[in-house]
Protein backbone atom coordinates (compact mmCIF):
# COMPACT_ATOMS: atom_id res chain seq x y z
CA UNK A 1 0.00 0.00 0.00
CA UNK A 2 1.10 3.57 -0.89
CA UNK A 3 2.33 5.68 1.98
CA UNK A 4 -0.26 7.33 3.98
CA UNK A 5 -0.50 11.47 1.98
CA UNK A 6 2.15 10.85 -0.62
CA UNK A 7 1.62 11.90 -3.85
CA UNK A 8 1.16 9.41 -6.55
CA UNK A 9 2.65 9.94 -9.97
CA UNK A 10 3.70 7.43 -12.80
CA UNK A 11 6.85 7.18 -11.24
CA UNK A 12 5.69 6.41 -7.85
CA UNK A 13 3.86 3.18 -9.98
CA UNK A 14 7.16 1.72 -11.88
CA UNK A 15 9.28 -0.88 -10.36
CA UNK A 16 11.69 -3.20 -11.89
CA UNK A 17 9.60 -4.60 -14.62
CA UNK A 18 8.89 -8.28 -14.76
CA UNK A 19 8.51 -8.11 -18.60
CA UNK A 20 10.82 -6.87 -21.35
CA UNK A 21 9.32 -3.16 -21.83
CA UNK A 22 9.53 -3.06 -25.44
CA UNK A 23 6.76 -5.73 -25.52
CA UNK A 24 4.91 -4.25 -23.02
CA UNK A 25 5.43 -0.84 -25.20
CA UNK A 26 4.33 -2.91 -28.34
CA UNK A 27 1.17 -4.78 -26.19
CA UNK A 28 -0.05 -1.43 -25.23
CA UNK A 29 0.19 0.32 -28.88
CA UNK A 30 -1.07 -2.48 -31.21
CA UNK A 31 -3.92 -3.94 -28.93
CA UNK A 32 -4.91 -0.76 -26.52
CA UNK A 33 -4.22 2.02 -28.97
CA UNK A 34 -5.39 0.31 -32.18
CA UNK A 35 -7.77 -2.47 -31.45
CA UNK A 36 -9.18 -1.47 -28.59
CA UNK A 37 -9.41 2.43 -29.84
CA UNK A 38 -11.27 1.02 -33.21
CA UNK A 39 -13.83 -1.47 -31.11
CA UNK A 40 -14.35 1.45 -28.92
CA UNK A 41 -14.92 4.11 -31.86
CA UNK A 42 -17.10 1.34 -33.29
CA UNK A 43 -19.25 0.42 -29.96
CA UNK A 44 -19.98 4.41 -30.16
CA UNK A 45 -21.37 4.69 -33.37
CA UNK A 46 -23.14 1.43 -32.89
CA UNK A 47 -24.97 2.49 -29.35
CA UNK A 48 -26.03 5.88 -30.58
CA UNK A 49 -27.44 3.55 -33.36
CA UNK A 50 -29.36 1.61 -31.19
CA UNK A 51 -30.46 4.32 -28.51
CA UNK A 52 -33.07 5.89 -31.50
CA UNK A 53 -33.64 2.86 -32.76
CA UNK A 54 -35.32 1.38 -29.23
CA UNK A 55 -37.30 4.81 -29.34
CA UNK A 56 -38.61 4.10 -32.33
CA UNK A 57 -39.69 0.80 -31.71
CA UNK A 58 -41.70 2.28 -28.22
CA UNK A 59 -41.97 1.46 -25.09
CA UNK A 60 -45.16 -0.59 -24.65
CA UNK A 61 -43.06 -2.95 -22.33
CA UNK A 62 -40.23 -3.21 -20.34
CA UNK A 63 -37.85 -4.98 -22.93
CA UNK A 64 -37.07 -1.95 -25.32
CA UNK A 65 -36.71 0.75 -21.86
CA UNK A 66 -33.91 -1.97 -20.84
CA UNK A 67 -31.82 -2.31 -24.00
CA UNK A 68 -32.06 1.31 -24.31
CA UNK A 69 -30.66 1.90 -20.79
CA UNK A 70 -28.16 -0.71 -21.60
CA UNK A 71 -27.12 1.08 -24.66
CA UNK A 72 -27.10 4.46 -22.86
CA UNK A 73 -24.67 2.45 -19.93
CA UNK A 74 -22.34 0.30 -22.85
CA UNK A 75 -21.88 3.82 -24.46
CA UNK A 76 -20.65 5.10 -20.83
CA UNK A 77 -18.47 2.62 -20.37
CA UNK A 78 -17.02 3.25 -24.08
CA UNK A 79 -15.87 7.06 -23.76
CA UNK A 80 -14.68 6.17 -20.29
CA UNK A 81 -12.45 3.67 -22.06
CA UNK A 82 -11.76 5.96 -25.02
CA UNK A 83 -9.98 8.47 -22.51
CA UNK A 84 -8.51 5.64 -20.42
CA UNK A 85 -6.96 3.97 -23.53
CA UNK A 86 -5.13 7.43 -24.69
CA UNK A 87 -3.96 8.47 -21.48
CA UNK A 88 -2.08 5.11 -21.01
CA UNK A 89 -0.06 5.82 -24.25
CA UNK A 90 3.44 4.87 -23.45
CA UNK A 91 4.49 7.89 -25.91
CA UNK A 92 2.73 10.20 -24.17
CA UNK A 93 5.09 11.21 -21.06
CA UNK A 94 3.92 12.33 -17.86
CA UNK A 95 6.74 15.03 -17.80
CA UNK A 96 4.72 16.81 -20.61
CA UNK A 97 1.35 16.99 -18.54
CA UNK A 98 0.46 19.65 -15.96
CA UNK A 99 -2.03 17.12 -14.87
CA UNK A 100 -0.68 13.06 -13.49
CA UNK A 101 -1.70 10.48 -16.20
CA UNK A 102 -2.69 8.47 -12.72
CA UNK A 103 -5.02 11.09 -12.20
CA UNK A 104 -6.70 11.38 -15.62
CA UNK A 105 -6.32 7.20 -15.65
CA UNK A 106 -7.94 6.74 -12.00
CA UNK A 107 -11.15 9.09 -13.30
CA UNK A 108 -11.06 7.58 -16.22
CA UNK A 109 -10.97 3.88 -15.17
CA UNK A 110 -13.68 4.09 -12.45
CA UNK A 111 -16.08 5.99 -14.83
CA UNK A 112 -15.21 3.39 -17.01
CA UNK A 113 -15.81 0.77 -14.55
CA UNK A 114 -18.81 1.96 -13.17
CA UNK A 115 -20.61 1.64 -16.92
CA UNK A 116 -19.28 -1.77 -17.01
CA UNK A 117 -20.50 -2.66 -14.02
CA UNK A 118 -24.41 -1.15 -14.34
CA UNK A 119 -24.12 -2.91 -17.87
CA UNK A 120 -23.56 -6.20 -16.22
CA UNK A 121 -26.37 -5.79 -13.91
CA UNK A 122 -28.88 -4.79 -15.98
CA UNK A 123 -27.98 -7.73 -18.32
CA UNK A 124 -28.71 -9.80 -15.08
CA UNK A 125 -32.10 -7.85 -14.61
CA UNK A 126 -32.74 -8.18 -17.93
CA UNK A 127 -31.63 -12.04 -18.29
CA UNK A 128 -34.09 -12.03 -15.05
CA UNK A 129 -37.29 -10.74 -16.39
CA UNK A 130 -37.10 -12.59 -19.96
CA UNK A 131 -36.84 -15.78 -17.48
CA UNK A 132 -39.83 -15.02 -15.56
CA UNK A 133 -41.63 -14.48 -19.27
CA UNK A 134 -40.63 -18.05 -20.40
CA UNK A 135 -40.94 -19.84 -17.19
CA UNK A 136 -44.42 -17.90 -16.14
CA UNK A 137 -45.93 -15.63 -19.15
CA UNK A 138 -49.19 -14.99 -17.70
CA UNK A 139 -48.06 -13.65 -14.63
CA UNK A 140 -45.13 -11.56 -15.51
CA UNK A 141 -47.06 -9.01 -17.66
CA UNK A 142 -48.89 -7.89 -14.53
CA UNK A 143 -45.11 -8.24 -12.66
CA UNK A 144 -43.10 -6.16 -15.03
CA UNK A 145 -44.61 -3.41 -16.70
CA UNK A 146 -42.86 -0.63 -18.43
CA UNK A 147 -43.19 1.70 -15.45
CA UNK A 148 -41.27 -1.33 -13.25
CA UNK A 149 -38.72 -1.55 -15.71
CA UNK A 150 -37.80 2.24 -15.41
CA UNK A 151 -37.51 2.23 -11.57
CA UNK A 152 -35.27 -0.85 -11.13
CA UNK A 153 -32.99 0.62 -14.46
CA UNK A 154 -32.53 3.86 -13.15
CA UNK A 155 -32.20 2.06 -9.50
CA UNK A 156 -29.69 -0.17 -10.72
CA UNK A 157 -27.19 2.95 -11.20
CA UNK A 158 -28.24 4.93 -8.10
CA UNK A 159 -27.34 1.62 -6.09
CA UNK A 160 -24.04 1.12 -8.35
CA UNK A 161 -22.89 4.54 -7.38
CA UNK A 162 -22.02 3.11 -3.86
CA UNK A 163 -19.00 1.05 -6.01
CA UNK A 164 -17.24 4.53 -6.29
CA UNK A 165 -17.57 5.73 -2.92
CA UNK A 166 -14.77 3.58 -1.32
CA UNK A 167 -12.73 4.45 -4.52
CA UNK A 168 -12.35 8.27 -3.78
CA UNK A 169 -13.14 8.29 -0.14
CA UNK A 170 -9.58 6.96 0.15
CA UNK A 171 -7.91 9.65 -2.24
CA UNK A 172 -8.44 13.15 -2.90
CA UNK A 173 -6.92 15.32 -5.58
CA UNK A 174 -4.20 18.31 -5.20
CA UNK A 175 -1.44 19.92 -6.72
CA UNK A 176 2.60 18.99 -5.81
CA UNK A 177 5.86 19.96 -6.66
CA UNK A 178 8.14 17.40 -8.57
CA UNK A 179 11.74 18.18 -7.55
CA UNK A 180 12.37 15.94 -10.22
CA UNK A 181 10.29 17.61 -12.89
CA UNK A 182 10.66 21.47 -12.08
CA UNK A 183 6.80 21.33 -11.79
CA UNK A 184 3.58 21.32 -10.26
CA UNK A 185 1.48 19.24 -11.13
CA UNK A 186 -2.26 17.64 -10.22
CA UNK A 187 -1.82 14.43 -8.20
CA UNK A 188 -3.41 11.76 -6.55
CA UNK A 189 -3.05 11.56 -1.98
CA UNK A 190 -4.16 8.49 -0.93
CA UNK A 191 -5.10 8.94 2.59
CA UNK A 192 -4.73 7.44 6.36
CA UNK A 193 -7.76 5.29 5.12
CA UNK A 194 -6.77 3.39 2.58
CA UNK A 195 -5.17 1.03 4.60
CA UNK A 196 -9.16 0.14 6.09
CA UNK A 197 -10.77 0.40 2.74
CA UNK A 198 -8.51 -1.50 0.70
CA UNK A 199 -9.67 -5.02 1.11
CA UNK A 200 -13.73 -3.85 1.11
CA UNK A 201 -12.89 -2.61 -2.31
CA UNK A 202 -11.21 -5.39 -3.44
CA UNK A 203 -13.72 -8.16 -1.21
CA UNK A 204 -16.90 -6.77 -1.51
CA UNK A 205 -16.82 -4.75 -5.22
CA UNK A 206 -14.51 -6.59 -7.39
CA UNK A 207 -14.63 -10.00 -6.04
CA UNK A 208 -17.96 -10.63 -4.46
CA UNK A 209 -20.56 -8.12 -5.52
CA UNK A 210 -19.50 -9.18 -9.88
CA UNK A 211 -19.43 -12.65 -8.85
CA UNK A 212 -23.17 -12.81 -7.85
CA UNK A 213 -24.06 -11.06 -10.93
CA UNK A 214 -22.07 -13.89 -12.97
CA UNK A 215 -24.16 -15.85 -11.23
CA UNK A 216 -27.16 -14.99 -11.84
CA UNK A 217 -26.47 -14.66 -14.86
CA UNK A 218 -25.37 -18.28 -15.37
CA UNK A 219 -28.55 -19.29 -13.69
CA UNK A 220 -31.09 -17.24 -16.32
CA UNK A 221 -28.59 -18.68 -19.22
CA UNK A 222 -29.26 -22.30 -18.04
CA UNK A 223 -32.97 -21.85 -17.36
CA UNK A 224 -33.60 -19.90 -20.40
CA UNK A 225 -31.67 -22.26 -23.04
CA UNK A 226 -33.69 -25.39 -20.94
CA UNK A 227 -37.17 -23.79 -21.10
CA UNK A 228 -37.04 -22.17 -24.46
CA UNK A 229 -35.83 -25.86 -25.61
CA UNK A 230 -38.45 -27.58 -23.81
CA UNK A 231 -41.07 -25.70 -25.55
CA UNK A 232 -39.91 -26.03 -29.05
CA UNK A 233 -39.83 -29.36 -28.74
CA UNK A 234 -43.55 -29.26 -27.44
CA UNK A 235 -44.24 -27.34 -30.31
CA UNK A 236 -43.18 -29.83 -32.77
CA UNK A 237 -44.77 -32.70 -30.99
CA UNK A 238 -47.95 -30.90 -30.67
CA UNK A 239 -47.11 -30.44 -34.71
CA UNK A 240 -46.84 -33.81 -35.53
CA UNK A 241 -49.46 -35.19 -33.48
CA UNK A 242 -51.69 -33.87 -36.21
CA UNK A 243 -54.29 -32.90 -33.22
CA UNK A 244 -56.27 -29.68 -33.57
CA UNK A 245 -54.83 -27.70 -30.56
CA UNK A 246 -56.55 -24.25 -30.05
CA UNK A 247 -53.27 -21.76 -29.33
CA UNK A 248 -53.86 -20.38 -25.72
CA UNK A 249 -51.53 -18.27 -23.86
CA UNK A 250 -50.59 -21.41 -21.24
CA UNK A 251 -47.97 -22.06 -19.43
CA UNK A 252 -46.32 -23.94 -22.34
CA UNK A 253 -46.74 -22.07 -25.07
CA UNK A 254 -44.60 -18.77 -25.95
CA UNK A 255 -45.41 -16.18 -28.69
CA UNK A 256 -42.78 -16.21 -31.71
CA UNK A 257 -41.86 -12.23 -30.10
CA UNK A 258 -41.40 -13.92 -26.49
CA UNK A 259 -39.08 -16.69 -28.21
CA UNK A 260 -36.80 -14.40 -29.86
CA UNK A 261 -36.75 -12.15 -27.20
CA UNK A 262 -35.52 -14.98 -24.98
CA UNK A 263 -33.18 -16.09 -27.36
CA UNK A 264 -32.21 -12.37 -27.60
CA UNK A 265 -31.82 -12.19 -23.91
CA UNK A 266 -29.60 -15.65 -23.46
CA UNK A 267 -26.61 -14.75 -26.49
CA UNK A 268 -26.18 -10.95 -24.82
CA UNK A 269 -26.30 -12.43 -21.30
CA UNK A 270 -23.63 -15.43 -22.77
CA UNK A 271 -21.33 -12.41 -24.22
CA UNK A 272 -21.59 -10.76 -21.13
CA UNK A 273 -20.11 -13.62 -19.16
CA UNK A 274 -17.80 -14.90 -21.48
CA UNK A 275 -16.26 -11.49 -22.27
CA UNK A 276 -16.36 -9.55 -18.48
CA UNK A 277 -15.41 -12.21 -16.58
CA UNK A 278 -11.74 -12.80 -17.81
CA UNK A 279 -11.84 -9.02 -16.12
CA UNK A 280 -12.63 -10.06 -12.69
CA UNK A 281 -10.61 -13.27 -12.61
CA UNK A 282 -7.49 -10.66 -12.97
CA UNK A 283 -8.93 -8.27 -10.05
CA UNK A 284 -9.29 -11.61 -7.78
CA UNK A 285 -5.71 -12.78 -8.53
CA UNK A 286 -4.74 -9.23 -7.22
CA UNK A 287 -6.15 -10.24 -3.86
CA UNK A 288 -4.37 -13.34 -3.64
CA UNK A 289 -1.27 -12.24 -5.66
CA UNK A 290 -0.20 -8.98 -3.99
CA UNK A 291 2.65 -8.59 -6.40
CA UNK A 292 0.03 -8.02 -9.35
CA UNK A 293 -1.09 -4.63 -7.67
CA UNK A 294 -0.50 -1.46 -9.17
CA UNK A 295 2.76 -0.85 -7.10
CA UNK A 296 4.10 -4.73 -6.84
CA UNK A 297 6.52 -6.56 -8.91
CA UNK A 298 4.23 -7.93 -11.24
CA UNK A 299 2.06 -5.23 -12.02
CA UNK A 300 3.43 -5.09 -15.57
CA UNK A 301 2.02 -8.43 -15.94
CA UNK A 302 -1.23 -7.57 -14.82
CA UNK A 303 -0.97 -5.23 -17.08
CA UNK A 304 -0.33 -6.88 -20.71
CA UNK A 305 -3.39 -8.85 -19.47
CA UNK A 306 -5.42 -5.86 -18.59
CA UNK A 307 -4.86 -4.57 -21.74
CA UNK A 308 -6.42 -7.64 -23.03
CA UNK A 309 -9.34 -7.81 -20.72
CA UNK A 310 -9.74 -4.02 -21.44
CA UNK A 311 -10.58 -5.48 -24.88
CA UNK A 312 -12.83 -7.56 -24.23
CA UNK A 313 -15.08 -5.51 -22.30
CA UNK A 314 -15.04 -3.00 -25.50
CA UNK A 315 -15.90 -5.74 -27.63
CA UNK A 316 -18.94 -6.57 -25.14
CA UNK A 317 -20.23 -3.25 -25.30
CA UNK A 318 -20.16 -2.84 -28.97
CA UNK A 319 -21.20 -6.45 -30.40
CA UNK A 320 -24.48 -6.04 -28.93
CA UNK A 321 -25.96 -4.90 -32.54
CA UNK A 322 -25.18 -7.86 -34.60
CA UNK A 323 -27.18 -9.97 -32.07
CA UNK A 324 -29.84 -7.37 -32.16
CA UNK A 325 -30.03 -7.19 -36.58
CA UNK A 326 -30.30 -11.07 -36.15
CA UNK A 327 -32.52 -12.33 -33.82
CA UNK A 328 -34.88 -8.90 -33.66
CA UNK A 329 -37.40 -9.14 -36.84
CA UNK A 330 -38.67 -5.90 -35.59
CA UNK A 331 -35.28 -4.36 -35.09
CA UNK A 332 -33.94 -4.98 -37.99
CA UNK A 333 -36.78 -3.91 -39.39
CA UNK A 334 -36.24 -0.27 -38.20
CA UNK A 335 -32.81 -0.70 -38.58
CA UNK A 336 -33.03 -0.90 -42.25
CA UNK A 337 -35.78 2.02 -42.28
CA UNK A 338 -32.62 4.40 -40.77
CA UNK A 339 -30.04 3.23 -43.10
CA UNK A 340 -31.92 2.87 -46.72
CA UNK A 341 -31.92 6.63 -47.56
CA UNK A 342 -27.60 4.92 -47.97
CA UNK A 343 -27.29 3.35 -51.18
CA UNK A 344 -23.98 1.68 -49.90
CA UNK A 345 -26.08 0.06 -47.45
CA UNK A 346 -29.04 -1.35 -49.14
CA UNK A 347 -27.02 -4.87 -49.10
CA UNK A 348 -28.59 -4.79 -45.70
CA UNK A 349 -32.49 -5.56 -46.35
CA UNK A 350 -33.27 -8.59 -46.32
CA UNK A 351 -36.49 -10.40 -46.70
CA UNK A 352 -37.99 -10.93 -43.23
Amino acid sequence: MYDTDEPITDVALKSDPAIDPLILDITSLLVGNVLTVSMCLFGVVTNLINIPLFRRQGYHDGVNVTLTVLAISDLGALLGELVYTAIVDPYIQEIDLVVSKVVIGVISGYWHEYFTRVSSVITAFAAFERCLCVTRPLKVKTMITTRTAVVVNVSIFVVHSLYLFPQFYTMYFDWAFMPERNKTVFVIYVNSLSASMFPITLYFTDMLFPYCTFLVLVVCCTVLLFTLKAKAKWRRTAVSSAVEVEVKPTSRHLTSKERKSGLLFLSVSIMCVVLLLPQHIVYTAVIFVREMAMDGDYSDIRTVVGTFTVLLQAINSSMTIFIYYKISTKYRSEFQKMMGKYDCLQFLKKDT
